[in-house]
């Protein structure tokens, strides 16, 4: 067994000069990412203010199933095409790097166009299922989305291909801020103009239209700046690979958007339309926090991958403990003043949503506080080489989530769902711990997590509780509670930063130099750390398959091909 600190050693500093990439990353993706909730929050607003509860919630419905069937069509390309592209750019091989994007597309195109016309068809029997009242408007928003999920399969594929070249701004600005922004402003515009059910659905899917034409545009912008690398290796050499690593994240990312998103259809068909909205209004919140969790994950992955293929498993250590204690210190305040104001928070809603929907918020928002401090055990099991491990987890997670909204939908509605939503986040993110501890010896524990649980605790938990115990569960206390531990968690944060390991993001701060050189402002541990060409593997080191220190470098960064 190997264990954290087994192995060879890693390279020197190699850890810590991860953080400055990580903070760049995250915090970039964080801005996509607050983008995205609030603009994600405001579209439930709007569409639970301007339109019935139950078209609301055949809506709600409806493009559950559409980001289901997208995920499908994915076929798992997105995290190919992540593994892929940055190895061959690695390698100098760039018209390779070229030719895996195609070779990604065409099968995610055709299995979209598929999937789009199935849910044309199947239409009026989705529709029936999940609003028996009024079939004809779901039928409606239905087939309307269908017609645009080869739009939205193929947004993600070329935006994943972008993040391949090192340049996580096309996905941030397509996906995460004006996709979001056109499907709030087209939502408004389409009650204002008509209130049909198939002009909201249109007005929802269209910027997935304009989405793909630019995301292709940066693409090719990104392949045009890397160079063309020599004649590329034939379709079937770069293919079979391509797929073979591929084929388990599929099925795992079906799993893990299933399980996101199931729990909404099996409201409105086991119970009702009006439940199924209420059921979205009260989980919306929570979907902030995974947003921001998500986008530093996203960011440490490839730091994770190159010292888990130099066997560094100390360093995979660091920096999964690293980024579990930002994303604590990150989310843990959202997901603590949620379940201290989960009523005034779904008053935004309405009274009544406030009153069926505050168990859900506060059950779902303390789960996710476990999940969080698990940290990103999963990406880890994925670097390790262990993808068949993640697909069961995800898999173990959904049949869990299936049974138990089954089971417990029909007996306590809403609450039931947000039970069963919360025994399945456990398995999922429980499961890789123990799998990466009995394997690796790793766990995201440090002293700088337990430090950042205090400090959230205290100024999130206890003190916003003990204001509206003393004033009464209003928006004044509310608001006087979360402003008062804002400004001590400010404070706690400074004092603690180095503990954090938050001086990481001075990086932010620092201007590049003209060459690959350290800027001034490098720490003197920066400047020590040689080039990864130094840091290759010896030629008599095995690497495992499907994890070469290339991946996730960036595009003009180039070394040798050492496999053995």
């Amino acid at each position: 067994m190997t264990t954290a600190t087994s192995g060879a050693p890693g390279p020197p500093g190699g850890a810590n000069a991860d953080l400055g990439k990580l903070a760049r990353g995250g915090a970039l993706n964080l801005v996509g990412a607050m983008c995205a909730g609030l603009m994600g929050f405001v579209l439930i607003v709007a569409v639970v203010r301007t339109y019935d509860e139950a078209l609301a919630g055949a809506f709600f419905a409806a493009t559950s199933l559409f980001l289901i069937l997208n995920a499908v069509s994915g076929l798992g390309s997105d995290a190919g095409l992540l593994r892929w592209v940055p190895h061959h750019l690695a390698l100098g091989a760039r018209a390779n790097a070229r030719r895996t994007v195609p070779i990604a597309l065409v099968p995610v195109l055709a299995t979209a166009c598929l999937a789009g016309l199935a849910m044309v068809a199947t239409a009026p029997w989705f529709a029936a299922l999940v609003h028996g009242d009024a079939p004809g408007e779901t039928t409606a928003m239905l087939r309307v989305l269908g017609l645009f999920l080869p739009a939205a399969a193929a947004q993600d594929a070329l935006l994943a291909a972008t993040r391949g070249h090192g340049s996580m701004r096309p996905t941030v600005l397509v996906d995460k801020i004006f996709r979001q922004v056109a499907q709030v402003a087209g939502v408004l515009v389409a009650y204002a103009v008509d209130g049909d059910a198939a002009v909201l659905a249109l007005a929802w899917s269209l910027p997935y239209v304009p989405g793909v034409l630019i995301a292709a545009v940066q693409y090719r912008a990104l392949a045009r700046r890397a160079g063309g690398g020599g004649a590329p290796a034939p379709v079937r050499d770069l293919a079979g690979p391509f797929w073979r690593f591929t084929a388990p994240r599929s099925l795992a990312q079906i799993c893990q958007t299933a399980l996101q998103r199931s729990d909404i259809v099996l409201i409105a068909a086991l119970a009702s339309p009006r439940e199924a909205a209420i059921y979205t209004a009260a989980t919306r919140f929570i979907v902030f926090g995974q947003l921001a969790a998500q986008s530093l994950q996203q960011v440490m992955q490839p730091a994770v991958s190159r010292h888990m293929a130099t066997e560094d498993v100390a360093g995979a250590q660091r920096v999964m403990a690293v980024g579990t204690t930002w994303t604590v210190a990150v989310t843990w305040p959202l997901y603590l003043t949620l379940a201290a104001g989960a009523h005034v928070f779904l008053m935004v809603f309405s009274p009544e949503y406030a009153d069926e929907g505050r168990s859900t918020t506060i059950v779902l928002a303390l789960t996710m506080l476990l999940a969080t401090a698990i940290g990103p055990a999963d990406v880890v099991l994925l670097m390790a080489g262990r993808s068949g491990l993640s697909l069961g987890n995800n898999a173990a997670a959904l049949a869990v989530n299936m049974v138990l909204n089954v089971v417990l939908i029909p007996l306590f509605g809403v609450p039931g769902a947000a039970a069963a939503r919360a025994a399945a986040l456990a398995t999922r993110n429980v499961l890789p711990l123990l799998q990466i501890h009995r394997i690796l010896g790793i766990l995201p524990t440090g002293a700088g997590l337990w430090r950042s649980i205090a400090y959230a605790v205290i100024c999130f938990g206890m003190l916003p509780v003990s204001v509206q115990a003393a004033l009464g569960a209003t928006v004044p206390a509310l608001a006087l509670g979360v402003a008062l531990g804002t400004a001590g968690y400010a404070v706690l944060l400074w004092t603690g930063r180095e503990r954090l390991s938050l001086t990481a993001f001075k990086a932010l701060l620092r201007r590049r130099g003209a060459g690959r050189g350290p800027t001034a402002a490098s720490t003197p541990a920066e400047r020590t750390v040689p080039p990864m060409e130094e840091r290759m593997l010896p030629p008599d080191r095995t690497v495992p398959d499907g994890m070469w220190p290339g991946a996730g470098l960036p595009p003009d960064r180039t070394m040798p091909d050492r496999r053995p």
